[in-house]
């Protein structure tokens, strides 16, 4: 989630003319909450109804393949809505969203020892939870700045060359007309 930090601190620093831009980052963080959301109740389906206890070694064989295969899509899509956002704010957030953490706990990772499917599972969503509101608060960060001020413009040829002309005038003694001559 790296990358995703870098980009709510680059969108941060926006001009006031890219409120759509900031949408369309927000939806993406929203979109991943609800995928974490989606995890959560795979993850709570299993703890409600954990079925017959698997081997020490991995959680697939806790929870079973089916809603292993559910949080791996899940996830999949979390990322894609991740890297999305990391590439509306730009390649310096995006660089390196490929190896970020995967946003979605999935059921992919081995035992630690003395960790029971049971454990795995309630330790994936406190995770999830976690995320979900540092997810939240990015949001409300990108929602509450105040855009950057556009720098003021200088008028390219009116005031400024008015003012050069004035300092020059100032600077140089007024000339008198030659009188017409008589005949």
């Amino acid at each position: 989630m790296n990358s995703l930090d870098k980009a709510v601190e680059l969108v941060l620093h926006w001009k006031a003319d890219r409120q759509k831009d900031r949408a369309e980052i927000v939806a993406r963080l929203e979109g991943v909450i609800k995928e974490c959301q989606a995890a959560i109740q795979v993850w709570q389906g299993y703890l409600a109804k954990p079925g017959a206890p698997g081997d020490q070694w991995t959680i697939v064989s806790w929870i079973g393949a089916e809603r292993a295969k559910q949080l791996l899509d899940i996830n999949l899509r979390a990322k894609q809505m991740v890297e999305e956002a990391c590439r509306l704010a730009g390649p310096e957030a995006g660089r390196f969203a490929h190896f970020d953490e995967d946003p979605v706990e999935t059921a992919y990772r081995q035992l630690k020892q003395g960790e029971s499917g049971g454990d795995a599972a309630k330790t994936a969503v406190e995770r999830l939870q976690a995320r979900m509101n540092h997810l939240r608060g990015s949001i409300e960060r990108v929602r509450s700045a105040k855009p950057a001020a556009a720098p003021a413009k200088k008028a390219a040829g009116k005031k400024g060359a008015a003012k050069k002309s004035a300092k020059k005038a100032a600077a140089k003694p007024a000339r008198k007309k030659a009188a017409p001559k008589k005949k």
